[in-house]
């Protein structure tokens, strides 16, 4: 990160909680996730979209965060970008996904002006699954498995006709 400029953190936060609605909650929503990385906030913006969509965008020096909430898809979009190498953009992800009481997150991280190579811009990606949410896609597996299972038992003669038929 030597021979950057800056980071750019591209942030999905999927199935979330929190409830934010008015003003007051979506600022206290940004001073929160800057409080750990010790960035000063010098601005707050906000637009409504008929309680459609939210846009908050916090200014700090150097930096700035774009928070795009969904009530309804119970989903948000969050972009920090930095020209502050130092900021660690993840100890804001962590504050908001506690905030926003989130179970899924998908992170994607590009490293802003980027002169020392001259590799392809590929954006790293990751993705997080809460416990609770591992279990629920697993239990949904099994369940179909068993459903599987329990059809070629109740019909056996279906199944060896269905495979007959792929082979040739």
């Amino acid at each position: 990160m030597a021979n950057t400029l800056g980071k750019h953190l591209l942030i999905d936060f999927y199935n979330c909680k929190a409830e934010l609605t008015t003003n007051d909650e979506l600022q206290n929503l940004v001073k929160k996730a800057f409080e750990p990385v010790g960035a000063p906030i010098e601005g707050i913006t906000l637009y409504h979209d008929d309680a459609e969509e939210l846009v908050c965008i916090g200014v700090s020096k150097n930096a700035h965060l774009c928070i795009h909430i969904y009530p309804q898809l119970a989903y948000v979009a969050v972009d920090i970008y930095s020209f502050n190498n130092d900021l660690n953009a993840s100890h804001v992800m962590s504050t908001l996904k506690v905030i926003l009481g989130s179970d899924r997150i998908k992170a994607t991280s590009i490293r802003r002006g980027d002169f020392g190579s001259l590799r392809d811009m590929r954006p790293a990606r990751k993705s997080k699954i809460t416990t609770v949410r591992r279990m629920k896609n697993t239990g949904s597996r099994i369940k179909k498995t068993s459903a599987r299972m329990f059809n070629i038992l109740r019909h056996p003669q279906k199944m060896r006709r269905s495979r007959r038929m792929k082979k040739k």
